[in-house]
């Protein structure tokens, strides 16, 4: 199969109503909405990586989150195990908030990474440069 068919597959298998249900139906199944949590809370912030992205975070969605936890950890002590129905988190409040700045930190790592493995100039360009 050629990967344009493959590309055009996948994307009209994504963009089906049964599997945006489906992808709905096992967010709901995880938990963590009824925890009060948005999915990218649940990315561990083990890595110096998500470390510096949650330092990048604006102070609101910083305490937001801190917030959230604390609620979460209160509910598992009590073994409630979930929280009232009007604080869960409806699908459409679950909006990634973390994760473009660790992909932001990420990308700004490899460049970094990549600048440093430059050993020498190429001529080309120390020659276009020099004009």
């Amino acid at each position: 199969m050629s990967s344009l068919y493959l590309s055009i597959r996948n994307k009209a298998i994504q963009s089906s109503s049964a599997v945006k249900g489906l992808s709905e139906w096992y967010a709901g199944q995880m938990g963590y909405r009824q925890m009060g949590l948005l999915r990218d809370d649940l990315i561990p912030d083990e890595s110096d990586v998500v470390k510096e992205a949650i330092r990048r975070l604006p102070d609101d969605v910083r305490f937001d989150r801190i917030f959230r936890f604390r609620r979460a950890i209160n509910v598992g002590l009590t073994q409630v195990h979930e929280i009232d129905k009007k604080y869960w988190t409806k699908a459409s409040e679950d909006v990634p908030y973390l994760s473009p700045i660790i992909a932001q930190v990420q990308s700004e790592v490899q460049t970094r990474e990549n600048f440093n493995e430059i050993s020498s100039i190429p001529a080309a360009l120390l020659k276009r440069n020099r004009a």
